[in-house]
């Protein structure tokens, strides 16, 4: 059931009902510090949604950074004897904001699952993201991909390491047009073109979307990766959440680190995703660690976009009082106070200023109501 959203508390809420969801999971709590050495950043950057990460030298001479990411705390923490981590984070980290150049600091609220390789742990990942993003916002949608399938075509097309990084950027963006035409510049067969741009463009409920795949030429490797994706589908089907599942294999992420199933949550009235995660095995292999692994992050920042209503006015009343005496402004300000409004008191009307009610006060003490500003 979604929470109801108050105007001063959404997001507080919207923790307490979300760590109450993952520790009835048997997930508990990871808590870090807000610094970790610059280095392990810095060998992983490409990993971070920007490689741009605040730095600073401590008083023992280290370089250190504001942590820009959990997901990597979180892998550096793991022992490789861990038969299984279940933990769930509520952390701010330092990175800049989508579409600026300027650092914020960004809520976070995620899973992380290490050390499950089998089909149920996977699909209770899956699960909790549905139901995190049921607790945003009855309208959702859980979009599906699969790296190894799209790897898995992108092999079959003879894709060099260039062509290969300039089809993820075309499928990435949903440029069809592009990928099609970088496929035939280097000479890929019609019938691969064919399953490009079916990749390129399927974006549906995942039992059609994978009966339309099944008429294509799938290799061996295909066929395995969409059987994973179908069978993490049936299982959410089961759990009564197809209505919110779509496939779209243009959901795409670092192929050095990710592997196998990856996803991303949109809610209603929100162009970007709201929460994204996958399985990133490969990430466990780059710090030596050898379980699989598999999460995802809830971005609070973009619900706030959502969430946060322009308010209609700046102040509820505006009081102008020219030339009034102090005394005489504040005798004012504080009689309509009395009813419990918001006054601002301003000598002259201040440019762009909004206010419910717009009072002048005379020189004597009079407040009269302003119908021209």
């Amino acid at each position: 059931m979604a929470i109801t959203i108050d105007h001063l508390a959404w997001e507080d809420q919207i923790k307490l009902t979300l760590r109450a969801l993952y520790e009835g999971y048997g997930f508990r709590q990871y808590r870090m510090g807000k610094f970790e050495p610059y280095d392990m950043y810095y060998e992983h950057k490409d990993f971070l949604k920007s490689e741009t990460v605040i730095t600073f030298t401590d008083t023992a001479g280290r370089l250190m950074a504001l942590k820009p990411d959990v997901t990597m705390s979180i892998v550096k923490s793991t022992q490789g004897d861990d038969a299984s981590r279940k933990l769930f984070y509520m952390e701010n980290v330092f990175r800049m904001a989508p579409g600026s150049r300027e650092y914020g600091e960004i809520s976070q609220i995620g899973i992380e699952s290490i050390g499950g390789t089998d089909l149920y742990t996977e699909a209770e990942t899956l699960l909790l993201a549905v139901k995190t993003l049921e607790t945003i916002s009855k309208s959702y949608l859980l979009d599906l991909s699969h790296m190894g399938f799209v790897s898995a075509v992108l092999s079959a097309c003879g894709f060099d390491a260039a062509e290969r990084e300039a089809a993820i950027h075309a499928l990435t963006h949903k440029n069809t047009h592009e990928l099609i035409a970088l496929a035939e510049s280097v000479g890929v067969d019609a019938e691969k073109c064919e399953l490009l741009r079916a990749v390129a463009n399927v974006s549906e409920a995942p039992e059609r979307a994978i009966a339309r795949f099944r008429t294509l030429s799938l290799n061996e490797e295909m066929a395995a990766a969409l059987a994973e994706l179908e069978r993490g589908c049936a299982v959410l089907a089961a759990a009564g959440c197809a209505d919110h599942l779509r496939i779209d294999f243009t959901v795409v992420n670092n192929m050095d680190y990710y592997n196998g199933l990856v996803f991303r949550g949109y809610i209603e009235n929100l162009p970007r995703a709201v929460l994204a995660g996958g399985r990133y095995d490969n990430l466990m292999r780059r710090f030596r660690k050898p379980q699989s692994a598999i999460g995802f992050a809830l971005y609070l920042g973009e619900l706030t976009r959502a969430f946060t209503k322009p308010e209609a006015y700046d102040t509820d009343t505006l009081v102008l009082y020219g030339d009034a005496a102090p005394e005489t402004v504040m005798r004012a300000v504080a009689f309509l106070r009395e009813d419990g409004r918001g006054v601002r008191a301003e000598k002259t009307m201040p440019e762009g200023l909004r206010a419910r009610r717009i009072y002048r006060l005379s020189m004597d003490g009079k407040l009269e109501v302003s119908a021209d500003d």
